[in-house]
């Protein structure tokens, strides 16, 4: 008997007949969610871990920089709910007020690293009225990673790697981070380090060296993998330098409750590594899934929509990088499907791009796949040349495009999926040409993918389905 299951395919829902041997896992319920949250976040910032509480470590005088996570997170329009950082920053003003820190003297900047720069509109998500009015146009304002004059460069690590921020967070004399926490991938240091890095820094963390090692840690265990040890050590170098000018973050971290759309479920605030563990403990408590083994064959149904593309529309390196980049990779302890097995991506595959938020996306998708389909010689090959063509630049500061480097390092997030996995099919596929590009096999239906899977992997073959949102993190074991 089949399992009859409506799955996401691009902007549609279809209706998939699974096998009826097919594992389908479904993020852990739980209620847990803040009645009160202001209230928690008004504790946490006057009980902080590993600091002073807040109204302590400023006075009348004191020139304060609020930073925040941009849109990207936790991706607002599917939680339409008042945006944890809105009531966050709120308590935290009043608190600076408090303690006799004038308005004036207070700036809040998003920290949107090689994303686009967001529209006023669009940070009223994240901010609510109350902050838009009450702060005037200069005090509510975007990271700029290639503005010289506001970027200051702390030298490198016992590794060599760059540490580079935004001026405002070194000059001011309290440096605040807020963000949105609901996987292990966020939070810590790679808050200020990426959200208000450069090229410079973040090339240390997005590239083959990164990508091509053929047994990582998931980025959702951030205790083994490189990319988050590099991090943190960027991280350690900056609050040293911090330490010697007596200054110290004081992060705040939410959570949300995956299963309550947008709901806080816990808040810390303090030191950071002290603030993050925390955190990540919470998290693989609640939001990860214990999974028995793994399967030949894993099915994900992708939406036309993931965090790169608010306000804009899809494209076929952003589905690649939702399906191998993020779905794939999204696991603790090994991968939901065994090694050499079939990833089935349901997705029509549009090739279609935003020249406006998306100018090095168009660029890439025609000049680079004409040059090659590796994804690690297209990093060799376009990702410094992108990060400093003049075009996209202009198009990151003033145009509203994400960054010119930014499709080069999204591609490259495929590159150890594509060597771990036997196949890729993209099901529902309406453009063979596009599958071709990303080295996929276009199928129909997932049925009929399932189908090509049992014809290459031998007809007892084991399926697992994973139905997204809610989202979670399956924990692995053999």
């Amino acid at each position: 008997m089949a399992k009859t299951t409506t799955i996401f395919c691009g902007n549609n829902f279809v209706n998939v007949d699974f096998p009826d041997h097919t594992r389908i896992l479904k993020a852990p319920a739980h209620d847990d969610f803040l009645e009160d949250p202001r209230k928690a976040v008004v504790d946490a910032v006057r009980n902080p871990l590993g600091m002073k509480p807040l109204k302590e470590l400023v006075k009348a005088g004191s020139r304060v920089m609020i930073a925040f996570d941009d849109l990207a997170v936790p991706v607002p329009p599917v939680y339409p709910s008042i945006d944890n950082r809105q009531i966050a920053i709120e308590a935290i003003v009043d608190e600076l007020y408090a303690a006799g820190v004038r308005k004036k003297d207070i700036v809040l900047v998003c920290a949107n690293g090689l994303h686009r720069m967001w529209k006023r509109s669009e940070i009223a998500m994240i901010l609510g009225n109350r902050i838009m009015k009450e702060f005037s146009l200069g005090q509510i304002v975007g990271h700029d990673g290639e503005d010289p004059e506001n970027l200051l460069h702390l030298g490198l690590t016992e590794n060599g790697l760059d540490v580079e921020v935004n001026r405002l967070l070194v000059e001011a004399d309290q440096a605040i981070y807020v963000n949105v926490n609901w996987v292990p991938f966020n939070g810590g240091w790679k808050s200020t380090m990426i959200g208000l890095g450069t090229y410079r820094v973040i090339q240390h963390i997005h590239n083959n060296e990164i990508y091509v090692d053929e047994a990582p840690a998931s980025c959702m265990e951030p205790h083994r993998n490189m990319l988050h040890s590099r991090i943190r050590e960027m991280g350690h170098h900056f609050s040293q330098y911090m330490a010697s000018q007596g200054k110290k973050v004081f992060q705040v971290e939410t959570m949300i409750n995956n299963m309550v759309p947008g709901k806080m479920c816990n808040v810390y605030a303090g030191d950071v590594d002290q603030v993050h563990e925390k955190t990540l403990a919470f998290l693989i408590k609640h939001h990860t899934l214990e999974v028995k083994g793994q399967s030949d064959v894993l099915v994900f149904g992708l939406p036309d929509f993931m965090p790169y593309s608010i306000g804009t529309i899809i494209n076929p390196i952003l589905v690649a990088r939702m399906g191998l980049g993020y779905l794939f990779s999204n696991y603790m302890n090994m991968p939901l499907v065994r090694k050499g097995g079939v990833l089935i991506l349901a997705n029509p595959l549009i090739d279609q791009c935003d020249p406006i938020h998306h100018p090095s996306y168009v660029t890439f998708w025609n000049e680079g796949f004409a040059r090659t389909r590796d994804a690690r010689q297209l990093y060799d090959i376009f990702a410094g040349e992108y990060a400093h063509r003049p075009e996209f630049v202009h198009r990151y500061r003033y145009g509203y495009g994400f960054h010119g480097v930014h499709p080069v390092q999204a591609y490259a997030t495929t590159i150890y999926p594509k060597l771990y996995l036997g196949k890729v099919f993209a099901a529902g596929c309406t453009d063979a040409k596009v599958a071709e590009k990303l080295e996929w096999e276009p199928y129909a239906t997932v049925e009929s993918a399932i189908e090509g899977a049992r014809k290459l992997l031998g007809r007892d073959i084991t399926i697992t389905y994973v139905a997204l949102p809610p989202f979670f993190t399956p924990m692995v074991e053999a």
